[in-house]
């Protein structure tokens, strides 16, 4: 492997050349979180002296490892990014920034999913992948404790500060820092839609695509100070020495609020929210208000967005023991157990929906009946409420719907994180292949959504080879492109359900 340099304003950086692109690893945007750092500002990093060695992972940001999808070392210096480029290029190419899902408690830009190698050389694109602080760390608010100097959504903040890194330096790698787009899965969708509303991230992208990222995943100051507030009182002694401690000991303080419920979004009832308890807030600097809110005013109006879900999200959240963190499967659910799930998830309107949901649904399961409600309900809904919000937009807005059965467990069918391999080219790779199955129909399917992404990239309409034309979403043509191995547009799917939530909120 050879070792490519590059030379920046901030000083000379060595990469490796491996699998027909230059890689360069760990480079980090933002000083190491030491001490009460940990919960303010990011600091841009310093120049160096020398040769940065970028030939290796940077830590994670400190996070409970989930068994299925190990992140590696974790760490202090966590706030940092890595770049894939083609071997030869002659003129500064498109962007594509990924931010890493996990429900903003979990991920990194390191792991093998997201490999950025086959984007970077079989599609002309430059790949730059980020971490962002994750947990208490990232999204706690410590208005509290004002002698912390804490900062409210830190994780957005180092998104911020490291897309202001690529529009500074990106060109020296050959990209073209007018040519940015941002793509993220789960919380790295959200995290894109936070963005996309917020005025301290304006004019550092030019395009966006949000995969499996509902913009409706924010609380308000009050709810985020009361976790904060959990957190403070099971640290013991306040939060400050446990903050300065050990990471581990910080984390292990999280997990015992982990299962806290909050209240997401701004609806006419609550709408509960489970597990993920850490999230962005709405009402301050980076995020003045609720993202549709901003949307709707116009906020990012002239982003062209590409927007979607999986088929199936919920299932890997319901069925799959191993990302929940449990020994073996849910049991089939009866009809007393499911009217209570539907009743803790939208209370006083549960038994209804349950209702509902039973009579467009007829022939399914019980738990195959409160998956597609959960995935409406946290996915879907949230995905077109966002199309929606953009229909007087100048800028085209495209919808897609994912559909390709997950291999290691057949009954989850085309769940949360289904699509990421095919964006990435690594069907055939061993983490890819866990959720694929690999073979040439998987890898003719992730060229074509490739090719869509990097098309989009390049300033064009997504699109790609054996695809139909993919239609502008629209309110009178709600055009949706349904990916699978046959991929077809289809026009208002899964109607009845949208029209129903339409009555709900």
């Amino acid at each position: 492997m050879s070792s490519p340099t590059v030379n920046t304003r901030l000083g000379l950086i060595a990469g490796i050349e491996k699998d027909g692109v230059q890689q360069f690893r760990g480079i980090p945007f933002a000083a190491p979180l030491k001490g009460l750092g940990r919960i303010r500002a990011p600091e841009p990093v310093s120049a160096w002296h020398g040769v940065l060695d970028a030939t290796s992972w940077a830590p994670a940001a400190p996070q409970d490892e989930i068994s299925f999808m190990p992140v590696g070392e974790t760490g202090e210096a966590c706030l940092a990014l890595n770049i894939w480029r083609p071997l030869h290029q002659a003129t500064p190419l498109p962007v594509m920034v990924w931010i890493h899902g996990g429900g903003f408690t979990a991920g990194a830009s390191s792991q093998s999913l997201y490999d950025g190698s086959a984007l970077a050389r079989e599609n002309g694109v430059i790949i730059v992948s980020i971490n962002y602080r994750l947990g208490i760390l990232g999204f706690g608010e410590w208005s509290e404790w004002p002698e912390l100097n804490g900062v409210s959504n830190a994780g957005l903040r180092d998104q911020i500060l490291a897309l202001q890194w690529v529009r500074d330096h990106i060109a020296d790698f050959g990209g073209d820092p007018a040519a940015v787009t941002l793509f993220g899965e789960s919380a790295g969708g959200m995290s894109i839609a936070c963005l996309m509303a917020s005025p301290l991230a304006q004019g550092l992208f030019a395009r966006a695509i949000i995969q499996s990222g509902s913009p409706d995943h924010v609380v308000t100051r009050s709810e985020a100070a009361r976790i904060t507030r959990l957190f403070a009182e099971a640290a013991g002694g306040g939060p400050a020495s446990c903050l300065m401690g050990d990471l581990k000991g910080i984390v292990r303080v999280q997990r015992s609020c982990f299962k806290t419920t909050v209240n997401r979004g701004l609806h006419a009832s609550p709408v509960a929210q489970f597990g993920m308890t850490l999230l962005p807030l709405i009402g301050d600097d980076v995020l003045p208000e609720h993202p549709l809110t901003a949307m709707s005013n116009g906020a990012s109006a002239h982003i062209p967005l590409m927007l979607g879900t999986t088929m199936d999200e919920w299932t890997l959240f319901y069925l799959s023991p191993q990302s929940m963190g449990q020994s073996r499967p849910r049991e089939e659910p009866d009809d007393e157990r499911l009217t209570h799930e539907f009743e803790r998830t939208l209370p006083g309107r549960g038994a209804m929906m349950m209702s509902r949901y039973r009579e467009a649904m007829p022939e399914v399961s019980s738990s195959e009946l409160f998956c597609a409600y959960e995935t409406d309900r946290m996915f879907r809904m949230p995905t077109i409420r966002l199309a929606e919000a953009r229909f007087s937009h100048i800028a085209p807005t495209w919808q897609y719907l994912f559909d390709w059965p997950c291999a290691f467990n057949r009954r989850l069918k085309s769940c949360h994180v289904m699509e990421v391999p095919f964006v990435f080219g690594v069907t055939d790779k061993p983490a890819g292949q866990f959720f694929t199955g690999g073979g040439e129909e998987a890898e003719q399917l992730s060229r074509q959504v490739r090719q869509a992404w990097s098309s989009f990239a390049n300033g064009k309409a997504p699109m790609a080879e054996g695809w139909p034309e993919w239609p502008v979403y629209k309110p009178n043509h709600r055009a949706v492109l349904h990916m699978a191995a046959a991929s077809n547009v289809q026009i208002d799917p899964q109607s009845e359900r949208r029209l129903l939530w339409d009555e709900v909120l």
